[in-house]
Order: C-alpha cells, then sequence, then structure tokens
C-alpha cells in the first residue's frame, strides 16, 4: 500500500521525469524510484515507465528516515 509519494522533478533528458513513492508492505516499508519518459517513434509519442527498488526498512529499525514513521499504519 502507498503511503507516501513525492513531487515529480525533470530529469536530465526534456522528456524525463522522476518521483518517489513509499509502500508499507507488511512489516517493511519500501522505497521505489519511479521514471518515466516520452517517445517519439515517428509517427506518435508515447510514454514508458520504471519502478525501481532503491531502499527498504523494517517498520521498527531506527535507521528509517524519522518524518517516514508518521505515515505508518
Amino acid at each position: 500500500m502507498k503511503i507516501y509519494e513525492t513531487r515529480e522533478w525533470k530529469g536530465f533528458g526534456d522528456q524525463e521525469y522522476y518521483h518517489n513513492e513509499y509502500h508499507q508492505e507488511g512489516d517493511e516499508v519500501v522505497k521505489y524510484k519511479c521514471s518515466r519518459m516520452k517517445t517519439f517513434d515517428g509517427k506518435e509519442n508515447s510514454w514508458s515507465g520504471e519502478d525501481k527498488q532503491t531502499d527498504s526498512w523494517k517498520t521498527d529499525d531506527p535507521s528509517m528516515p524519522g518524518w517516514l514513521k508518521k505515515y505508518l499504519k
């Protein structure tokens, strides 16, 4: 279940965008870096995306960012 989503920011390319999502999965919080990119195939534009897990913490882990703890269910 998604518990927090950051604002989107622009990547290095003209049509690249990123944001982070934090999901609570059982007794673990998982951080995903989500990207989307617009491509042109010669006829029309299309969007493609990817979600990559970048970090995770147990819900009682003291190294989890303090601000994130208030979003736990």
